[in-house]
């Protein structure tokens, strides 16, 4: 059922702008009330990655495995989190409300993702097999296209229209890295695939 559900998500193609927007400058200038909120992304690679929670395990802001990688998380503190356990809204869900609230039960591990100079995510695919259980949502703030920033996704450059919501393909093989002197900001939104979510994103009033 996943694996069809997620081929449903994909016929429309492998990455598309919904019929979704958050108001830009604003959410540019509400972020700027949790510059001291950063956090390194897996603290164990030196590759200038920092996040933001959205959702977590306790609804705080700071350092936690929703911002690591939660296989080496789990391998050094003998426990067993997913994908599924961050749920918890902090702060900075607020600035995001209107976009995520329709699918508030839905939202998993969702952060604001920044790549600041020299920052990148070497080739990866976020899922293998046939077990699909999620899929992703992408909201590019700032400085996420060429010739500043590259995202790339398998041979193929994205382009983005800051402020819009997508639907990505990450199950297909993509890199990622800042070229310039800013920094590119993102938000990485982690959704269960279940039909009426689904039914949701391809529903006239959000769909394109």
């Amino acid at each position: 059922m996943s694996f069809n559900l997620f081929n449903t998500l994909t016929a429309y193609g492998d990455q598309y702008a919904l019929r979704l927007r958050v108001e830009l400058d604003k959410v540019l200038s509400e972020l700027g009330n949790f510059d001291n909120s950063w956090t390194p992304y897996n603290p164990r690679k030196k590759n200038n990655r920092w996040g933001l929670s959205i959702t977590n395990l306790d609804g705080k802001l700071g350092a936690g495995p929703d911002l690591d990688s939660i296989r080496e998380y789990n391998k050094e503190n003998n426990t067993n989190i997913t994908e599924f356990s961050f749920t918890v809204p902090t702060p900075v869900y607020e600035i995001f409300k209107d976009v995520c609230d329709p699918i508030k039960q839905w939202l998993i591990r969702c952060h604001v993702l920044q790549l600041r100079p020299g920052g990148y995510f070497p080739a990866h695919v976020d899922n293998c097999g046939t077990n699909i259980d999620s899929f992703r949502l992408i909201i590019p703030l700032e400085n996420m296209n060429p010739d500043h920033s590259w995202f790339m996704l398998e041979d193929k450059i994205v382009r983005w229209e800051h402020g819009d919501v997508y639907f990505l393909n990450t199950c297909k093989q993509h890199t990622l890295f800042n070229a310039g002197f800013k920094n590119m900001t993102m938000v990485v939104l982690n959704v269960v695939l279940e039909k009426e979510v689904v039914d949701y994103i391809l529903s006239s009033k959000v769909m394109y």
